[in-house]
């Protein structure tokens, strides 16, 4: 699937804040244990759970924020046939997405090598990379302003 230029910079713009905010979470999570915060061993099974939900819980959010993205544009291409279309298609994605992290988060608490807190926490990274975006002023989300007052054209 072939993305338009804005999707494709909203894309790797996430992919790259996921990314450091995975680094940022594992190095905290090594650190709680090390330091035997909250009565945590740092004991070599604890450390790889941190790192092993930290990285899984990134892929997860990330992949199914490109899943979306796909959808997404996959409704606007064929936004031709009419708007339900496209409305249909980005509920469509989104359904997909919360069945994805769904999934997920069963995959977490149960899993036992698995750290559940840092397999969870990566499902907000998306967001909080897009806040990151929106503050460094490399997205803009807001529609461009009508030049007429009161949406006159």
């Amino acid at each position: 699937m072939r993305f338009d230029s804005d999707i494709k910079g909203l894309l790797k713009g996430v992919e790259i804040g996921c990314s450091i905010l995975c680094a940022v979470e594992m190095a905290a999570g090594i650190v709680i244990y090390a330091a035997g915060f909250f009565h945590l061993k740092a004991d070599p099974v604890s450390i790889i759970g941190v790192i092993l939900g930290s990285i899984l819980g990134t892929a997860v959010a990330v992949g199914v924020f490109w899943w979306m993205a796909a959808s997404l544009q996959k409704s606007l291409d064929e936004a031709a046939s009419g708007g339900k279309a496209v409305k249909k298609g980005v509920q469509a994605g989104y359904n997909k997405r919360l069945l994805a992290q769904a999934a997920w988060v069963a995959v977490a608490v149960f899993v036992p090598y698995i750290n559940t807190v840092c397999g969870l926490i990566p499902l907000l990274f998306p967001k909080l990379a897009i806040y990151g975006l929106q503050i460094t002023g490399k997205l803009n989300l807001t529609q461009p302003k009508s030049g007429g007052k009161g949406g006159e054209t």
